[in-house]
């Protein structure tokens, strides 16, 4: 055998993944340049060709090297990370947004429920070492979705770790179609909160940078850069969505109960540091528990 498929070799679930990715990649040029956007390419571009090196490193390992755990690692951190950055130039192309904010129409959907943003902040506020522990728990979950695929590469579980992936690929196309339809940027740019509590919290999505998401929403970025770039999908809530994740996967490992101690954690960690409505939680286990269902039916255990 000659030519490249003589050094590398992906597994079919691992290849269709990676020309979804490099179909998303090639929607987002589009969109940004057909949209006339100022995009500062050399970094981004730079992050799709590291994909793409970190994948032909993982089939090259499988197919000379014999080392399928690591090939299954390399090759899935790639398809996560690959992912990420190109829906990244994907959102941000889409500013500004046609759509009114429903915002206030959550706010008033969490007010039903016996929830405000604010209050659940001021409470908080009296706890500031916990405060400072959500703060940990909220910055964790790409450090998560990492180590869990290095998990199940380990542990030899392929089919998993594919189910895994392509679960994270599912819901975040979801997610941002739903948010681009009904957009929201969460009640930290709706509501203020004392000085005081905001330094006791550490909040990260403060009312400062919820005007700042306002910003970006109505106006959108002069540039788009990997600086600007920031977590802006709130309905629903992909945070939750990749604790559900990590803990789903998870299960009949020895990871299960940190991971399921961490992302309960994650919960109020969303709510606070996240600035989110608790209506996008909800919204969040709807759409993963829609896209594990879809994962089961396309990638299948070998008869």
């Amino acid at each position: 055998m000659t030519g490249p498929r003589a050094f590398l070799r992906f597994l079919p679930t691992e290849r269709w993944m990676l020309w979804l990715i490099a179909g998303v990649g090639s929607l987002a040029v589009a969109l940004a340049l057909g949209m006339q956007r100022q995009v500062n390419w050399p970094p981004f571009l730079a992050g799709y060709f590291g994909t793409l090196g970190l994948a032909a490193v993982g089939a090259y390992v499988r197919q000379t090297k014999g080392a399928p755990r690591i090939a299954l690692a390399l090759v899935g951190t790639a398809i996560f990370t690959g992912f990420t950055a190109v829906s990244s130039v994907f959102i941000f192309a889409l500013f500004p947004l046609q759509n009114p904010l429903i915002d206030l129409t959550l706010i008033e959907l969490d007010a039903a429920l016996g929830y405000d943003w604010s209050s659940l902040v001021a409470w908080l506020a009296g706890f500031p070492v916990f405060a400072k522990v959500l703060g940990y728990v909220y910055h964790s979950s790409l450090v998560q979705i990492l180590l869990t695929i290095i998990l199940l590469a380990g542990l030899s579980r392929e089919i998993a770790l594919h189910r895994f992936l392509f679960v994270g690929i599912l819901t975040l196309i979801l997610a941002v179609a739903i948010w681009w339809i009904v957009p929201s940027v969460g009640p930290s740019a709706f509501q203020s909160i004392p000085e005081a509590d905001r330094l006791a919290t550490g909040l990260y999505f403060n009312p400062a940078y919820g005007a700042y998401l306002r910003e970006l929403v109505e106006v959108g970025p002069r540039v788009i850069t990997p600086e600007v770039v920031t977590g802006v999908v709130a309905f629903p809530s992909y945070h939750i969505i990749m604790a559900l994740m990590v803990v789903w996967s998870a299960r009949g490992t020895f990871a299960f109960l940190p991971a399921l101690g961490t992302n309960i954690a994650m919960v109020p960690a969303t709510l606070t540091h996240g600035g989110h409505h608790l209506i996008d939680l909800f919204a969040g286990l709807v759409v993963f528990i829609f896209a594990v269902w879809v994962a089961g039916r396309l990638i299948r255990h070998p008869a």
